[in-house]
């Protein structure tokens, strides 16, 4: 009998056993939930494919704390679907490195002296969404806050409608951390931001990509072979894909090779196989623009010149194929676009006017004059014109209750915004490693 029968049987008997992955062999793990009488097959996910998890719960900062996550994207292996969106990641943090150096310079700007780390977490194990199958792993888990950008063909705006819809942004967000979900979490980072020290945490809705050490053999119930298709052009179709390697409008030149892979496969109307996933997209970087002084950011633009298939369907004639970037993953401090030529550009932050203009208007409270009695500035207009340096200014300026202080402090912080939105470089656009891209291919 195996160490997992014996297990189960005595936990049968007295009701005291308890089994945790750590307690049970991998193999046995894995193979748990699948009856004797069932037919299976291992699917093996590779080592190095990405994992993208997004943390349920805030946890502290601190070595050995516990995380858990769920999966935001799909894993599949050639045409099955193997690891399902909404899978529960479990790990711990394992390490914490410093953050860039421009986030650091920019935080002990804003009165923030603590020494800001970012969590690198060791993931452990993976319960799949719909089954009770827990699947044990091995990864190293970096942050990456990123969202996919497609390609949405909007109307031009003029400068007086963009500075109003980012006046209401602004009021919507506001409200939102005020009434919407997570609104404890939001209200401590507020208060964090204004402290000069402070906890650090990895806050509910972090992301993180983590890759696999290591490959993994998941058991799955067998399946008839999934039929190609018959389809005999690959013109029209979408394909989701991972890059290889990173590219950004620093470094990139025009003529440099960009590889990507397939992250899903793609079936016709009927379900059958079109591409497998792991399928070989091959490109060219056709288009590089560093960014420059004065807030001017990058612009990169590369191109898929070919489909490497490892196994052409009959019937299917060879073809030169082109991909268009529809599609990206990207940071929301690069605010990125993608156009409909595939240009992807770093733009300028959507409060780029409002952010200054305000600031300058809270700068100037402090030379009104409050109610107070002896005619000195009254604590709200103190209060609203220290709008710089965290909490330290708000202090100080009450404490010295001078109207100069107070205006110093505001014309600080809108001096700070008009440096870091006006006359810094501005961003690059950069694509990490197993960036997220969709690909609309054509032949011509």
């Amino acid at each position: 009998m195996t160490r997992f029968k014996c297990l189960t049987v005595l936990g049968m008997l007295n009701g005291s056993v308890a089994l945790t992955a750590a307690q049970v062999p991998a193999t046995q793990l894995i193979n748990a939930e699948v009856p004797s009488s069932a037919v299976t097959e291992a699917a093996i996910i590779p080592a190095g494919v990405p994992l993208h998890i997004k943390v349920i719960q805030t946890a502290h900062l601190h070595i050995g704390t516990p995380i858990s996550g769920t999966l935001t994207d799909p894993i599949y292996v050639k045409d099955r679907l193997v690891l399902p969106v909404g899978s529960t990641v479990v790990g711990e943090v394992a390490a914490y490195t410093p953050i860039a150096k421009i986030e650091h310079e920019q935080a002990l700007l804003n009165g923030d002296f603590t020494p800001l780390h970012a969590p690198v977490v060791d993931f452990t194990s993976v319960h799949l969404a719909g089954s009770d199958t827990v699947v044990p792993i091995n990864t190293i888990g970096l942050e990456r806050a990123t969202q996919l950008v497609r390609f949405v063909k909007t109307p031009k705006k003029s400068r007086l409608q963009k500075i109003v819809d980012g006046v209401k942004t602004r009021v919507h967000d506001g409200y939102e951390s005020v009434v919407g979900p997570d609104k404890k979490d939001r209200a401590l980072k507020l208060v964090y931001a204004q402290l000069p020290y402070h906890p650090q945490r990895i806050w509910a809705g972090t992301q993180f990509v983590a890759d696999l050490g290591a490959p993994v053999t998941v058991m799955l119930p067998k399946e008839p072979p999934v039929k190609e298709s018959e389809v005999a052009s690959l013109n029209g179709l979408t394909v989701e894909a991972r890059l290889i390697d990173s590219i950004d409008s620093k470094t990139a030149k025009k003529g440099d090779a960009v590889t990507a892979l397939s992250t899903a496969p793609v079936f016709d109307k009927e379900h059958r196989l079109i591409l497998p996933e792991g399928t070989e997209l091959d490109g060219l970087v056709s288009a590089s623009k560093p960014a420059r002084s004065f807030g001017r950011n990058g612009q990169l633009r590369f191109a898929i010149r070919g489909v490497k298939e490892q196994k052409r369907p009959k019937g299917r004639a060879v073809e030169r194929v082109y991909g268009t970037l529809t599609g990206a993953d990207g940071s929301a401090s690069q605010n990125i676009t993608v156009d409909s030529e595939g240009n992807v550009k770093a733009n300028p932050d959507g409060n780029r006017f409002v952010a200054p203009l305000l600031l300058a208007m809270t700068a100037a409270a402090g030379e009104h004059q409050d109610s107070d009695g002896g005619g000195g500035p009254g604590v709200g207009s103190t209060t609203v014109a220290s709008n710089g340096f965290g909490i330290v200014a708000r202090v100080i300026a009450l404490t010295v209750t001078s109207a100069n202080i107070a205006t110093g402090f505001g014309a600080y912080a809108f001096a700070q915004s008009v440096y870091f939105r006006f006359l810094t470089r501005g961003h690059e656009v950069t694509f990490a490693k197993d960036t997220q891209v969709e690909v609309a291919l054509t032949t011509r």
